[in-house]
Formats: structure tokens, sequence, C-alpha cells
């Protein structure tokens, strides 16, 4: 008896398929980040508000259901975080979310000794944004600098009190 071995060819066609309809369907987001503020801290653990805009250039409305967020400054770790805050994106609509991020006394400290060498720092800002009725997240990214003299008003240093930082910026999210 001879036993005919089914063909994986049909289900491979179908897994391209649905892949490129999900695609086809992916929302157009950006993602802006548009602000920092100092927040409590501890000498061993800084933290930081992270303020971003978000853009939906779709026709659909996209519903969320968190962030997490990473910061690197001069392609180093600097800060994580993450916000379960659930926020909704109206079709050609935006809204504003915050999320707090973390950081140690030790990579601060690297950090400050590379100030005094560089009038400014590039940072990236990557994360992801969870979606519901969607795929399970979207990854986004967003890079830019930062000048010696706005860190240290956002650190408050010179005896300045710590002060906020707006900045402005697109980063599109996508798979």
């Amino acid at each position: 008896m001879i036993r005919h071995r089914p063909s994986r060819f049909p289900a491979f066609v179908l897994l391209v398929v649905l892949t490129a309809a999900g695609c086809a369907g992916r929302p157009v987001v950006e993602v802006a980040l548009v602000g920092l503020a100092p927040l409590e801290s501890t000498l061993l653990e800084q933290r930081m508000r992270l303020d971003f805009r978000l853009q939906n250039f779709s026709e659909r409305p996209i519903r969320a259901t968190g962030l997490d967020i990473a910061l690197n400054v001069n392609g180093r770790p600097l800060a994580r975080g993450v916000t379960a805050q659930s926020f909704q994106l109206e079709r050609l609509g935006e809204t504003r979310v915050s999320a707090v991020v973390s950081t140690s006394l030790f990579q601060v400290a690297r950090q400050l000794l590379e100030l005094t060498a560089r009038d400014a720092f590039s940072y990236e800002l990557e994360g992801r944004v969870y979606l519901e009725g969607w795929r399970r997240f979207m990854r986004f990214s967003h890079g830019g600098e930062i000048s010696r003299d706005e860190l240290e008003r956002l650190a408050g240093i010179g005896g300045r009190e710590p002060a906020p930082l707006r900045l402005e910026g697109t980063a599109p999210i996508g798979p």
C-alpha cells in the first residue's frame, strides 16, 4: 500500500496570503516625542516622564492597551519604562500619552562622564504600542539630538530648578 504524503505547499500559500492581507490593513500611525520631565528620584534610581503625541492617518480607529519604551543615549541604554494606559486613536485623529521611565545611578554616571566632552547628545527612542484587535504590538523608533544646555536644564544642573524639555519629531510605527 502506497501512502500519499500530504503536500505542505497549500498551507504555505495560505500563510503568505494571510500575512499579505494583514499587512495591507495595517494602520498608519506616527509617534512624536514631545516632552521629558524629571520626576521624584532616589540616589540609585532616576525617573522621568516621557510625553508622546500619536497620530492616526488611517480610516480606522485604533485601540491600544499600552506602551513599552527604551531610551538610548549616544548608542547606550539609558532608561526603560512601560505604561498600561489604554487609549484610542480616532480615525484621522491624535492623542497624547505619557509613560514613566527609570534609569540607574550607574547609567546616568556613564552619560555624565561623556557630557563634559560633548555639546550634544544623540538619542534614540524605541518601543512598542500594544494593540487591541490587531497584531499583538507595533514597533516604533525615533532619534534626534539634545544639546548640553537642554540636558542641564532638564536635570537642574548649575543651580537651576529641573524643568521639562519640549521636543518635536515624528517616528513612524511599523511591524
